[in-house]
């Protein structure tokens, strides 16, 4: 690891180094990675975390790398997974490890378990963590997913599913999503299937000591070309990585009754694909949709497993109302103006005589996104549509009859893109003048 490489980890606000476009109504930017990065995982607090193949490396804004790990010898690494008070799980698969590491150190001197062959982890409880694993070798037709003590080491045999190791990840519920891998090489197109066990079925065979099998499996969607890596957003969403087709898809809706497949959130041709994916959580009302306030991150890992290695965070970017002119505004034409909105677009302009604060969420039937709206705009505010411009621009006029004494009001637009996604603008106190 040399110098170099560090300073660049050391900054975490490396502006965008391809012309990767994410659709209307997100932002991307990227951090860049040593080239023999792996295993990388985001924290909340904005520090960064990957293994090099001998030291597992923890990056903190404005400090030099500190390795939380290091093996005497070169390794595969499988994931790094923060299972909460201050400890990361890290795996890997050359000689079958699995390390429990504090942030704040010091190093273990011993590895928690051995996993033979893991693959992939995600969190199952505060003391527990479910591992996808091929725990028979190879040769054998079936992956397990297993659940290791993290206090112990202890392992528990969850299910067996046919085919090679497959991602996991579980829901705010405990239900348990897992996406199966084809064992034949090359892998056939549209082998993969997104299964999930209900939280009922998974304490019930942890309690009882049986393994689950595919007959206790719902089946989520068939017919994916590849997931390598799969995560769940706050919004029921599945994000998966599909090497076969160099994308990062999205299944919706995965927990209600017919989920459905859109277009890739990111499609990257002949460029370095999403190797894993990791959603970080906010905590607030926002949920990870296009043109929404800002809430959780999405954390793509982009690599070419040679000589390219970068994080890609994505988030929400909101429509931006702003007026054109003077404050007080005075009488006459007054203009008011939308950026970031959807190309083509519909937009609704609202404006109340009121400038009370006060931020409502509202699901609208048929729409999966909900509409952040102000309070005051709910009841009797002034309603004008127009369209957004190809370039996701707005510019609404109307007539300031003008005030003696000056009127506070609120402006707000809800928006509607060309694909049927639900949105709005920042709302924007104004001030009507004489």
């Amino acid at each position: 690891m040399n110098e170099l490489n560090h300073l660049l980890l050391a900054a975490l606000t490396w502006p965008a180094l391809a012309a990767q476009r994410v659709p209307e109504g997100l932002d991307s930017r990227q951090t860049p990675l040593p080239a023999a990065a792996a295993s990388p995982l985001a924290l909340p607090a904005g520090d960064l975390v990957y293994f090099d193949g001998t030291d597992l490396w923890h990056a903190t804004p404005g400090q030099p790398p500190l390795s939380l790990l290091h093996l005497p010898t070169v390794v595969f690494g499988s994931f790094t997974l923060d299972v909460g008070a201050g400890n990361l799980l890290f795996a890997e698969n050359t000689t079958n490890r699995l390390w429990l590491v504090p942030l704040q150190g010091p190093p273990p001197a011993q590895p928690l378990a051995n996993i033979v062959y893991n693959y992939d982890a995600a969190r199952l409880g505060p003391q527990h963590v479910l591992v996808s694993a091929k725990t028979g070798g190879f040769g054998t037709p079936d992956n397990d997913l297993v659940v290791l003590d993290l206090q112990t080491g202890a392992v528990q045999q969850l299910a067996s599913l046919p085919g090679a190791s497959g991602p996991v990840a579980v829901a705010d519920n405990g239900d348990v999503y897992y996406a199966t891998a084809s064992l034949a090489f090359p892998t056939p197109p549209g082998q993969t299937s997104v299964l999930r066990f209900r939280r009922p079925v998974v304490d019930a065979a942890r309690q009882q000591g049986t393994v689950l099998g595919l007959a206790d499996a719902d089946l989520v969607f068939a017919g994916l070309d590849a997931a390598a890596d799969i995560c769940l957003d706050d919004d029921g969403d599945l994000l998966f990585t599909d090497w076969f087709q160099n994308t990062l898809g999205e299944l919706n809706d995965v927990d209600g009754p017919a989920p459905w497949r859109s277009a890739p959130l990111l499609s990257y041709g002949a460029a370095a694909g999403a190797a894993a994916v990791q959603f970080l959580a906010s905590g607030s009302a926002p949920v990870f949709e296009p043109f929404q306030p800002v809430g959780g991150t999405l954390v793509v890992f982009e690599t070419d497993f040679v000589a390219t290695s970068t994080l890609r965070f994505v988030t929400p970017r909101r429509a931006q109302l702003t007026p054109v002119g003077p404050a007080p505004i005075p009488s006459g034409n007054v203009t008011l103006q939308v950026v970031d909105g959807p190309a083509n677009g519909l937009g609704l302009l609202a404006i109340a005589l009121d400038a009370t604060p006060g931020n409502g969420t509202f699901a609208v039937a048929g729409f999966e996104q909900p509409l952040h709206w102000r309070l005051v705009l709910a009841n009797t505010p002034l309603l004008q549509p127009a369209p957004f411009a190809a370039d996701g621009t707005l510019s609404v006029t109307f007539w300031n009859p003008g005030f003696v004494v000056p009127v506070p009001a609120t402006a707000q637009v809800a928006l509607l893109s060309s694909s049927g996604i639900l949105g709005s603008s920042s709302a924007q106190v104004l001030v009507f003048g004489p």
